[in-house]
């Protein structure tokens, strides 16, 4: 049993420890100074420096915490006052059926390998910096996307996902609606909530202990319209979503690569271009463990 798992654990089930030895560095000098150089200023439990896991693409990373002194958060990820709406505060459960997880159990799903972790956030805030492992499926291509999930299309037009694993979806933070918009729309499309487990705090709180982010270090500029939640009830039909974003001009889609750089608004290809180049925006996982 990993020490993650050991604390996700009931107390009763839980492995007894055995009685600690006390470190007595007056006896045993040499054993004393390995111990502090070995054990970092900030770890992520008392017992835990590190967690290392295997991403579904097949790579090896390591999550630990920033050992700065002194580091802050900076950009908008120091901003309190958010517009309300669309940055309101999410409820602790999305939806009915939905486990709603911390970062200790997203670590332990994820050192288990039991789980697929989905960024929620449109492509701009994906590449801006996102957690090791996670594969981006914007919200507003939740449905449409549900075979990247282990779902298969049945002839009611709904998803059969009898054989999909569970997955873990996160966005920003507590403000922030699109993975529990993401959630509602899978669930209406088949996707057995009691599968569902909900990162509430995302990157928000991930970078605000420090963890590992894999990506680029700041986020995109906060745009309202790019973050607008979608309804419940447009996002639970097939396309719904995108046809929503592009009757309001909402550049749901904005951050998608291009070659002078960053798409902005005005050249988002769900209002201006084509259906398919929207499709393939965020299919490619951001890879490597770049620090906070």
């Amino acid at each position: 049993m990993t020490a993650l798992a050991a604390l996700a654990a009931p107390v009763a089930a839980q492995d007894s420890p055995a009685p600690a030895t006390p470190l007595n560095p007056a006896s045993n000098p040499a054993a004393g100074d390995a111990a502090a150089a070995a054990a970092p200023r900030v770890g992520i439990r008392p017992e835990i420096a590190a967690v290392t896991y295997t991403t579904p693409q097949g790579e090896t990373v390591t999550i630990s915490r920033d050992q700065t002194p002194g580091a802050v958060l900076e950009g908008d990820w120091t901003l309190i006052g958010h517009d309300c709406p669309p940055f309101c505060i999410q409820p602790m459960e999305p939806a009915p059926g939905v486990e709603t997880i911390g970062e200790l159990e997203l670590l332990q799903m994820m050192e288990a390998g039991n789980a697929t972790l989905v960024d929620g956030r449109t492509p701009d805030w994906y590449a801006g910096g996102t957690i090791p492992g996670a594969i981006n499926i914007p919200f507003t291509q939740a449905i449409e996307r549900l075979a990247e999930l282990g779902c298969e299309p049945d002839f009611d037009g709904e998803f059969d996902c009898e054989a999909a694993r569970d997955v873990i979806l996160f966005c920003n933070g507590i403000w922030c609606g699109q993975s529990p918009t993401a959630i509602r729309a899978m669930i209406d499309a088949g996707f057995p909530a009691e599968r569902i487990h909900y990162y509430r705090g995302g990157m928000l709180a991930w970078r605000l202990l420090g963890l590992t982010v894999a990506g680029g270090g700041q986020p995109a500029p906060v745009d309202p319209l790019a973050a607008q939640e979608v309804t419940p009830e447009d996002a639970g039909e097939l396309g719904a979503a995108q046809e929503g974003a592009a009757a309001d001009d909402v550049p749901q889609n904005a951050g998608q690569e291009v070659p002078d750089g960053v798409i902005t608004p005005a050249e988002n290809p769900v209002v201006e271009g084509t259906t398919e180049e929207a499709d393939e925006s965020g299919a490619a996982p951001v890879e490597g463990t770049a620090g906070n």
